[in-house]
């Protein structure tokens, strides 16, 4: 798992420390060319947030680096949760060993 952000590297330092995440999160990304690479949706002026921000983005991917998953929100409902993630992954590893 890894995770991104356009907050600065201590914004994303406390985070890190706040919520104990132990998985790799960017820093410092750019919203908009973010946006153009995945269809993520940005949103640049919001009046209690200084700069543009990104919308919550997850995608799930198979070994070989395809989209299996992607969910997109332009709000703040919209986000896979683990449950989700593992019954999807043993739902795809059992379909792949059905098919051998």
């Amino acid at each position: 798992m890894v995770a991104g952000s356009v907050d600065s590297n201590e914004i994303v330092a406390k985070t890190i420390e706040k919520t104990k995440a132990n998985f790799p999160i960017a820093y410092d990304l750019d919203p908009v060319l973010i946006s153009e690479k995945t269809g993520a949706m940005y949103q640049s002026d919001k009046g209690d947030k200084p700069k543009p921000f990104l919308h919550s983005t997850n995608f799930l991917l198979s070994p070989d680096g395809k989209v299996n998953i992607s969910l997109y929100s332009s709000g703040p409902l919209g986000k896979l949760v683990w449950q989700d993630v593992i019954q999807a992954v043993q739902f795809r590893k059992k379909k792949m060993t059905s098919e051998k």
